[in-house]
């Protein structure tokens, strides 16, 4: 198909067939999607395999010397969840082409399984559970409601992820009911924030938004 800049009609002759404007190659070369450079995306597969192979051999070569020197103590957790955080950052979020929103959410996701795990490795210190979960999950949902706040004629393509962190804001509650987490407020708030953050939208984009809602669960 051509396209006229003059009239701004699409046909599939040479001339346009209002202004009889002779429609040049360059006219005609619209793309309507991104370039998608093959070459780039091999690079950055093999980069991220080849990281993926020295993730996982850094951590077995790190498990043998623990347990031949300090089997006692497991330090190797800590390696391999520095080692999960390091891939997730450079396959998931450096080197794909993921949707930001994701990026996010990722990011969200395996902090929040590394503080955990050094939480859990570190005795009864539970400074994570109780403070800095409920932070980072807070924090997610802020920066995704800017960007959608910003972006304003491509915000439904967030609302996934939107719904997904409103989810992860209730994770500190359920850790508090279960004992986990001892201090209430931080997991409070989080749990608040979440749901003011979905009466919000309700509320400024009500149809655009329950629009997407039905779309995702199908309502």
């Amino acid at each position: 198909m051509n396209r006229c800049p003059e009239c701004d009609v699409m046909t599939a002759h040479r001339r346009c067939p209002l202004c009889q404007t002779e429609l040049s190659e360059a006219q005609a070369a619209i793309r309507w999607y991104p370039d998608y450079d093959r070459k780039q995306q091999r690079i950055r597969a093999r980069i991220s395999r080849l990281a993926i192979f020295i993730g996982i051999l850094a951590v077995l070569v790190c498990f043998f010397i623990n347990l031949i020197v300090l089997p006692q103590f497991l330090w190797v957790f800590y390696v391999a969840v520095a080692v999960f955080y390091a891939l997730v950052s450079l396959s998931h979020t450096i080197l794909s082409a993921s949707h930001i929103g994701g990026k996010i959410t990722a990011q969200v996701i395996s902090l929040t399984i590394v503080l955990l795990v050094i939480d859990a490795m570190s005795g009864a210190v539970q400074w994570s559970v109780d403070y800095v979960v409920p932070a980072l999950i807070i924090a997610g949902i802020l920066v995704i409601t800017i960007i959608m706040v910003t972006v304003r004629l491509k915000w439904t393509g967030y609302v996934s992820f939107l719904l997904m962190m409103i989810g992860l804001g209730f994770v500190p509650a359920v850790l508090y009911l279960t004992g986990l987490a001892t201090v209430l407020w931080p997991s409070l708030v989080a749990a608040l924030y979440a749901v003011a953050t979905f009466a919000l939208m309700l509320v400024f984009a009500n149809q655009a938004f329950m629009t997407q809602l039905g779309r995702r669960f199908h309502l």
